[in-house]
């Protein structure tokens, strides 16, 4: 009897462990920060706060205090997943959500190992000079006015939205739906339920992409900010903490859920 029914137990249990994985999980549990750390520092989530269980960035960013980078991680490592989030930002404001961030002291920012989805107010591109941050943030917008790899949806320096008049103004509600899948080598960021881009994850088309990117090891040893990491692990590790990025201006998330992914 038991060589009988214990196939079937395990295909039950295999059965169950399959869909408990695939069930959507809200990221903020208890109206807290549990489940979080700030870059490095599994102690910290200074900057960051909880209020009706909207996640708010209202700190002072490291480009504006040089004391540390202050994104959000999740305690938890994801490989393959789908997120879906809520995002609002104050008028000039810039942030993103990363994936595949490594916390290995050799790294200053997470943004040395993980690719990131912008988040921006989309009226900096028609006055780049609002942008909080400084001349560095002014720049970023004016000198990508027309590839529009920084703009809201794009992978950041990587690959361009192919839609651009989807997201909000600042101060209004945009919605994320996130997907990183590297079986099938695959990213989609679908923004107030309109795909506006889909890019590879590795391989030859995401090399060339890297290439022409900011993140070329040719042009790394420009960067001595980033320590001597360079940006030469940037995208390499496909399972991660995901983040919020600690950037210049107040921005809101709500309703964040992930789905992980078989």
């Amino acid at each position: 009897m038991r060589k009988i029914f214990l196939p079937l137990l395990v295909v039950l249990l295999l059965s169950n462990c399959k869909s408990e994985n695939s069930e959507w999980k809200s990221l903020i549990v208890d109206n807290s920060l549990e489940g979080w750390h700030t870059f490095q520092d599994f102690e910290s989530t200074t900057g960051w706060i909880v209020e009706d269980n909207v996640l708010i960035f209202n700190g002072v960013s490291d480009m504006e205090s040089g004391e540390g980078d202050a994104s959000l991680l999740s305690d938890k490592e994801y490989e393959n997943f789908e997120i879906k989030f809520d995002w609002k930002i104050i008028p000039g404001g810039n942030s993103g959500f990363m994936w595949g961030v490594n916390e290995d002291k050799k790294y200053n920012y997470p943004y040395q190992t993980g690719q990131e989805i912008q988040i921006l107010d989309p009226a900096i591109y028609d006055n780049p000079k609002i942008a909080l941050g400084g001349d560095m943030e002014i720049n970023n917008a004016a000198e990508d006015l027309e590839a529009h790899k920084h703009f809201v949806g794009a992978l950041y320096d990587l690959s361009a939205p192919s839609v651009l008049d989807v997201a909000k103004p600042a101060n209004e509600w945009n919605s994320y739906h996130i997907k990183i899948d590297y079986k099938a080598n695959r990213g989609e960021v679908i923004l107030n339920d309109v795909l506006i881009n889909s890019f590879p994850l590795q391989g030859p088309e995401w090399e060339a992409m890297l290439k022409k990117s900011k993140f070329n090891k040719s042009k790394s040893e420009d960067s001595e900010y980033l320590g001597d990491a360079r940006w030469y692990d940037f995208g390499r590790f496909s399972k991660g903490h995901i983040c919020f990025q600690d950037h210049p201006g107040e921005v809101s998330f709500r309703n964040i859920r992930i789905k992980e992914l078989e």
